[in-house]
């Protein structure tokens, strides 16, 4: 028979093992992942616990270490690129939702299902466009998802499978037909002839967070900002920025980027100042959050969401703010430049070159960059020509970023 003191010491345990987790926590299994700091030091292990103030990571040997969100700059892993398949939602901000089922819209809201979200309801404001029936080219996929994103409108715009476009203002979808207003005038157009739409972005609203939230990238292509994140049994569960619950596999998770005060991303900042001298004829200014022909931007066999691409005898410059105490940024010529582009890359701060690479081309590993700004005003970031003349000069800065002090 048991005695009261066995007992109680029983129950502790079985309490102690099944109360629920401070923050969502679950084994160390699932895939591993590859650990940026903002200290410049890297780590890879197994995700135990989840939240959007702190992580913790299991290694292949050691004690589990808690990182606070605002120690790291990302947690990613390489995942084969997602194919271009089924509709595509392009949300504000970098955000989208991919392999999504469009079931309807209205002038308020669009009704869509996915793996992510299951059936959600997304605010019309916080979407930039709808790509309903994706090119199987990835370049041309990539292509319409980049004029979503950068060309200018002041209303709707529907890109037709017939290469033409159409311009109105959005009133509804169905599974058959969109509406439109045309110069007043109400209109249809059969769905099955509409590659994508494009919203009118100055009516977008997607505002972030108040505080610290997680950017959770899939491997099916979707990225979404959450708050209110944890792990339980394998699953990542949180809220979408525009209020939607999302629960997906740690397994299908590709990178997670902590968003905090300690890490400001120079794309999302604006440039104070710009040089460029096109090499004779050829014009290529620099793109944001692109490689400089437009293309995602893709290093070392993975691909970078944030960012500059650049050509040779291209100068972007930044007025540091209080608080500005590292530059970091990944650099290197994209492998689409094949063997011919050939590019240094230079970090000047305050006038004074703090940073410079050798010559460097496609076949080159990309080069992590880390600069001290303490007490500096500005940083000027160059690309120059390296052993030959801007043929293939497709230089990227990938997530460039600022690691900012309290």
């Amino acid at each position: 028979m048991m005695r009261g003191r066995e007992f109680i010491g029983l129950w502790l345990a079985l309490a102690t093992a099944l109360a629920p987790a401070a923050f969502g926590e679950g084994p160390a299994a699932g895939p591993a992942f590859e650990v940026a700091t903002t200290a410049g030091a890297a780590t890879s292990g197994r995700i135990v616990a989840l939240g959007v103030d702190r992580i913790e990571v299991a290694p292949d040997a050691g004690e589990p270490k808690t990182f606070a969100t605002t120690e790291l700059v990302r947690l990613s892993r390489k995942v084969d690129p997602p194919a271009a398949d089924a509709a595509l939602v392009v949300l504000a901000d970098g955000d989208r939702i991919a392999r999504a089922t469009i079931a309807s819209a209205s002038d308020a809201a669009v009704k869509i299902e996915s793996t992510a979200t299951g059936k959600a309801s997304v605010p019309l404001d916080a979407v930039l466009g709808l790509v309903l029936a994706q090119p199987t080219d990835p370049a041309e996929s990539d292509a319409i998802v980049r004029r979503i994103r950068v060309e200018p409108r002041a209303s709707e715009i529907l890109w037709l499978a017939n290469g033409d476009r159409g311009v109105g203002t959005f009133q509804g979808m169905d599974d058959r037909t969109v509406r439109l207003l045309v110069d007043g005038a109400p209109r249809e157009l059969a769905r099955e002839g509409i590659v994508a739409i494009g919203f009118d972005p100055a009516l977008a609203s997607y505002p972030r967070p108040d505080g610290p939230y997680l950017e959770i990238g899939l491997v099916d292509g979707s990225r979404l900002g959450l708050t209110d994140v944890k792990l339980d049994r394998g699953r990542i569960a949180g809220v979408s920025r525009f209020g939607a619950k999302v629960e997906t596999a740690l397994e299908d998770v590709a990178t997670i980027v902590p968003r905090t005060t300690a890490v400001a991303y120079l794309s999302e900042r604006p440039v104070d100042g710009k040089s460029y001298t096109p090499y004779f004829d050829l014009v290529r200014p620099y793109q944001v959050d692109a490689a400089v022909d437009g293309r995602p931007m893709s290093l070392g066999g993975r691909r970078f969401e944030r960012g500059f691409g650049t050509s040779s005898r291209t100068l972007l410059a930044f007025k540091l703010q209080p608080g500005d105490a590292r530059f970091q940024a990944t650099v290197g010529v994209d492998e689409r430049a094949g063997s011919l582009g050939n590019v240094v890359f230079r970090v000047l701060v305050d006038g004074e070159e703090r940073f410079a690479t050798p010559p460097l081309t496609a076949r080159d590993a990309p080069v992590d960059v880390d600069v001290d700004l303490a007490g500096a005003k500005l940083l000027i970031l160059g690309t120059e020509f390296g052993e030959r003349g801007d043929v293939r000069d497709l230089a990227d800065w990938a997530e460039p970023r600022v690691i900012r002090r309290p």
